[in-house]
Formats: C-alpha cells, structure tokens, sequence
C-alpha cells in the first residue's frame, strides 16, 4: 500500500501535470471508485480546473476552481497517469479525466480499493476519514500529547502507529523502520512507551520518512507511483521485507510475526520485547540436557513445557491416531506407536510428511498453552523448533550444548546401537551449529548439575531484568 512518502512523490509528480488544466468531460468506468454517484461527480468535476494538490496523510487533495476539493485514497494499488488523448486508457482506468490539453489522467487502480470523496474548501477537512487523522509528524514539536494519549491505549505499538490517530503517515513499512531505528519491540504495548521513546519514534518518524520522500517512496512489489516512476527507498530498508536475513546491526537473524494481520519484521537483540509474558524456547543438541534445564525453569515456577509431552498426549488421541492410520495406511488394531515406528523404519521418507502433519498442532497446542497461562516467563523445550519453522512464536531462544564424548555416554544409556546413534548426532550437531545465530544464550552443558543451574539462574535473571525483576 502506498505510504505518506509515495503519495508525497504521486503529489509532486502530478501537480506539475494538471496544474491550471480543466476538466472538459469525464468518465467513471468503476462507480464504486467515486462512491456510486456516477452523475454527480461528473457534474462536479466538468468545467473545474485543477489548482493546486496538498497531502493530508496518505490522502491526495485536488484544489479545484470555484473552492471544490476532490479527496483522493489510493489505498492498495491506485495510481494516475498523464496520457494523450489518442492513446488507450490505461490498463485498470476506473476514472478518466479529459483535459483542455489533448491529454487525459487516468486513475488506474487493479484492486479497486481507491475512493474518490466530493467536497469543498469549508468543510472536506470535516470529513469523518479526515477528521479522524492525527498531526502530521513534521508538524510534532512536543511529544508530551503523544504521551499522554499512548498512555490510554493498551494495543501494541505497532498497532498504534498504523492507525493514524495519533499522527500520520507511516504504513507497515515505514512502522517496521521507525521501531527499529527506535529499538522498540512491535508488540510493545502503547502505554508503556516512555517520554524518552516517544521522542525517538517522532525523531525517526521524520528521519524515515524525509529519506523515503527524497528516494521517491519505496517500489515494493506491483506498487509504482505512476509510469515508469520507481521509488528507490526499498535499497535502504533495515528490516522490512528482510525476514531471515542478517540485521544490519548486530548481524542476527531476523524474526517475522504478524500483529493484527499485518507481517512484522523485527530484530529481537536490537528490539528485545521488555514487558511479560516472555516466551522462551528451549532447543540444542540430542542427549544435551534440554530437559534438565526446562526443570530448572518448572522450579522456580514459570510455566515449562515439553513439545515431547505434548507430541505423546497428541498420539493418545483416537481422532489423531485415525488421520495418521489413514494417512500411512497403518493397522487399526494394536499399538499404535509400534504400529507407526515399525512404518517409519521401513518408510524413513514418511518421516517428513508425518511432520508436517504434526508440527501445526504442536504449534497450535503450545500457542493455546501459553495463551491461558498468567506467568511472567513462558518455556517451551521444542528440540525441532528451526525444522517445524516455530522460532518465530518466541522471543528468546536458549541453545543447549555439549561435548561429543559426553554426548555419546548419554546416548548410550538410551540406545546401544551405535551406528543409530551415531548418525542422529551428527545430523542433530550440524543443525544446532547452523542455527547459532538464532540463539539468544547458549548453556555449555558438560559439568556438573551445580553448573547447570547457575548458568540457568544467570540466564533468568538476564531475562527477568527486561520486566525489571529478578529470581
């Protein structure tokens, strides 16, 4: 969706355009773009000459002679384009406007979400989408407002920016960049925002958008401002549109989640989220310790909870354990866990796909977990969390590790035969190596239990100062 820099460049390349152009005629080719008042809006629009163009937000306002005023919402996919009147409309023309130049301006738009609103110079400002806009972020000089308002609101920042009444101008791109300039967390809730972070999200608010404005917007996607206009902002984007990649700054990958339906991209080193619940996952090596440390976790009364566990209680459920048997063809009598091990040993490949069954409802069960619980710090030990695409869920990841020697001794006591083993560590190493960067801390699990626990209490205590407490 075009944001307050791409309408800004539309405005600029437009007035140039149409200014002093008449309108000598009129076609709608979409009534829904002017609210069904097909005839209406060519009586207004016929005869008036375009004066000027101003920007209120992400809305295009058309001074018009004789004090009319065309408000003008591209939303998703609106554009205008210049053409002479010998040449076809373009591709999506929803309105055309004839002008006393030989040439026409087409509003194009493939979505059909824009909307065109007749007003005048009294009152279009009372427009109820007008009127509900807050301040311009250039026109911001004191922050105590913003303040005071966010205080009421219980949403999570991100939420809040887009809405637009507190001031305008930044979409989901221009949000994602503001937070991360402003090293805020997404889901932050408003009202804990402080003097001192309002102050940086309108300080980066300005910066972001005065550099977007300079580049022509951002071309994301299908969205260009006009023919043949690319933005070139999108060149300089920190986080937007970089879900997996490297943060410019700390180099860690970046994390992707949606608030109210709208994809988020976070660094969550540079943005930590700082209020409760934390959710915390629990990955590392087989035979590593995972389990212990969930423990150490379940003792001091956070919540702590095994994907295994949930896994187990998922394949005593007659509902699952049908889908599966249908799924594999498996037998309806005898055990069903031996039933479907003796299956994956001799279809190994159907491992994958009994995954990607199972991992949604893991994912699903953990989600529903820790949405009923009131502790402040929420664990999961997910061994298969990079593999199930579940690291996004949380906001902490703790790696477990250790030695090989100390590896295969554990190991040992559960399976003697070594050539089984041998291979799951070295298929379960390769994949905990790879996703260091991923990892928050890591815990060297090669001492003793004493050692355990320390290096876990210091890991809590790390977390809990985010929220400001300690064990």
């Amino acid at each position: 969706m075009p944001e307050l820099p791409e309408v800004e460049t539309v405005k600029n390349v437009l007035l140039p355009i149409i200014k002093n152009r008449t309108v000598l005629k009129v076609d709608i080719l979409r009534k829904s773009i002017v609210n069904n008042l097909e005839h209406e809006f060519i009586k207004f629009m016929k005869g008036s000459k375009f004066l000027n163009i101003t920007r209120r937000g992400k809305f295009l306002i058309f001074h018009l002679s004789d004090n009319k005023v065309l408000v003008s919402h591209l939303r998703m996919e609106g554009k205008y384009y210049e053409l002479p009147e010998s040449f076809e409309n373009s591709k999506y023309a929803r309105v055309v406007f004839h002008l006393d130049n030989n040439m026409k301006l087409c509003y194009d738009d493939s979505r059909c979400f824009g909307r065109m609103i007749m007003a005048d110079e009294a009152s279009y400002q009372n427009i109820q989408s007008l009127k509900e806009l807050g301040p311009e972020p250039f026109d911001i000089k004191d922050v105590a407002l913003l303040y005071k308002k966010g205080q009421k609101i219980g949403l999570p920042i991100k939420t809040s920016l887009l809405s637009q009444k507190l001031f305008v101008g930044l979409g989901n791109i221009y949000v994602d960049e503001v937070l991360f300039k402003s090293e805020l967390h997404p889901l932050t809730p408003t009202k804990s925002l402080s003097m001192s972070d309002w102050e940086n999200v309108v300080k980066y608010s300005k910066l972001v958008l005065l550099e977007a404005i300079k580049s022509g917007g951002s071309t994301i996607r299908s969205y260009h401002p006009g023919k043949d206009i690319s933005g070139n902002f999108q060149t300089q984007l920190a986080v937007y549109g970089r879900q997996g990649q490297k943060c410019v700054v700390c180099h860690r990958f970046l994390r992707f989640i949606k608030i109210g339906g709208r994809g988020t991209t976070y660094c969550p080193n540079c943005q930590p989220r700082k209020h409760p619940p934390l959710k915390i996952a629990i990955v590392g090596k087989i035979a590593s310790g995972k389990s212990s440390v969930l423990e150490i976790f379940n003792k001091h009364k956070f919540l702590a909870i095994s994907s295994d566990a949930i896994v187990h209680q998922l394949y005593k459920d007659k509902v699952i354990q049908n889908k599966i048997n249908k799924k594999f063809n498996l037998p309806e009598d005898g055990d069903f866990i031996v039933n479907l091990r003796n299956h994956l040993a001799h279809h190994p490949l159907d491992l994958a796909k009994l995954e990607r069954f199972i991992h949604p409802l893991v994912k699903n069960e953990i989600t529903n977990i820790f949405e009923t619980s009131t502790s402040k710090l929420l664990v999961a030990e997910v061994p298969l969390l990079f593999k199930a695409k579940m690291q996004n869920m949380f906001d902490i990841i703790i790696g477990v590790d250790i030695n090989e020697e100390n590896q295969i001794n554990r190991l040992n006591l559960r399976d003697k035969e070594k050539s089984a083993f041998n291979k799951r560590i070295n298929d379960d190493n390769h994949q905990f190596f790879e996703h260091l960067a991923d990892l928050d801390y890591i815990i060297d699990n090669n001492k003793d239990k004493a050692d355990l626990v320390s290096q876990v209490d210091t890991i809590i205590n790390k977390v809990l100062s985010r929220l400001n407490q300690s064990l």
